[in-house]
């Protein structure tokens, strides 16, 4: 685990970057740093296939002054046998420096002078008597060129979704990973009419922190529902 090599400042942006080794074709699901008043993450990490490792780039933007660490949870790996592995978590040292004044508590800093307002520039028509007919152009060549190409072509249909595996559901159930194993069940049973109340229920308690029991009842109702739409 490391972070770009520079002195960092109270507001700053870094990417902290992790490689981990994992087998060929498993699938790695990193998780987002845990106290986020010493880091905020910047949308989700970025995943990438290194030979046999996997490199996972976190963009933070950390905000306490002084030596701190943070702590990230370790990744998911989720293998091609249906096996599912949580990394160790990551501890990582930041050494953020203060933008206030050193020397000085914070509360008797004062804080600067208000800049004086920005005078506001003399409004003018021109640029809309040069863009209005730009546009004009543009809609009329773009009309032009949609006559040429005749009618649209028909939409191609979708590939069809391929069945789920109920004896890996099963599996993941069995192994306690209830949570992975609604998210599929949701995915195979959401057009079906008879298992909207069950998906409501699940869209209720997908992201609850401690839900893992009222998943695991959602997880066997839900083979039941899978099990009588396959008969």
């Amino acid at each position: 685990m490391r972070q770009q090599p520079r002195r960092l400042t109270v507001g700053d942006t870094t990417t902290i970057v992790q490689r981990v080794a994992v087998p060929a074709g498993a699938l790695v699901q990193p998780q987002a740093p845990t106290d986020t008043t010493m880091a905020t993450l910047l949308g989700p990490p970025s995943v990438t296939r290194e030979g046999d490792s996997v490199r996972i780039a976190y963009r933070v933007t950390v905000w306490a002054p002084g030596q701190n660490t943070l702590t990230i949870p370790g990744a998911i790996v989720v293998r091609l046998d249906g096996g599912i592995d949580t990394l160790p978590d990551a501890r990582v040292p930041l050494n953020i420096a203060s933008v206030l004044p050193t020397g000085r508590p914070a509360a008797q800093v004062a804080p600067k002078q208000a800049r004086p307002w920005v005078a506001r520039a003399d409004r003018t028509f021109l640029p809309w008597a040069i863009a209005l007919p730009l546009l004009l152009v543009v809609g009329l060549l773009a009309w032009w060129h949609r006559r040429r190409r005749g009618p649209a072509a028909p939409a191609i249909a979708p590939p069809a979704v391929p069945p789920v595996d109920a004896a890996r559901l099963a599996g993941w159930i069995a192994a306690g990973e209830s949570r992975l194993a609604v998210l599929h069940l949701e995915a195979a049973l959401r057009d079906r009419p008879e298992a909207a109340d069950w998906c409501a229920a699940v869209a209720t308690l997908r992201y609850a922190p401690e839900a893992d029991g009222d998943l695991h009842a959602l997880a066997a109702s839900g083979m039941m529902l899978l099990a009588g739409g396959a008969q």
